[in-house]
C-alpha cells in the first residue's frame, strides 16, 4: 500500500514536470529521485518504529520478570 502512495506521488510529480516544460530527462531524473528518498524514508521509519516496538517489548517483560522474582523473595522471607 505504501510503495503505491510512493509511486502515485512520483508520477503525480513527474507529470507535473512535464506540464511546466521540463525535458524529459530532467523530469524522469527528479521522479526517480522523489521515489527513491520517499521510499528510503518509509523503509527507515519502519525499521527504527521496530527497534523501538522490540525495545518496548523487552522492557515490560524485563519488569514483569523483576516483579515475579521479588514476589518469590518475599514469600521465602516470610
Amino acid at each position: 500500500m505504501l510503495l503505491r502512495i510512493i509511486a502515485v506521488i512520483s508520477l503525480i510529480q513527474f507529470l507535473l514536470l512535464m506540464v511546466s516544460g521540463k525535458s524529459m530527462n530532467i523530469a524522469l531524473y527528479r521522479g526517480l529521485v522523489v521515489f527513491l528518498i520517499l521510499f528510503s524514508l518509509i523503509y527507515i521509519s519502519i525499521f527504527l518504529l521496530n527497534i523501538v516496538q522490540n525495545n518496548t517489548n523487552a522492557m515490560s517483560k524485563g519488569s514483569a520478570a523483576a516483579e515475579g522474582s521479588d514476589k518469590s523473595q518475599n514469600e521465602s522471607g516470610k
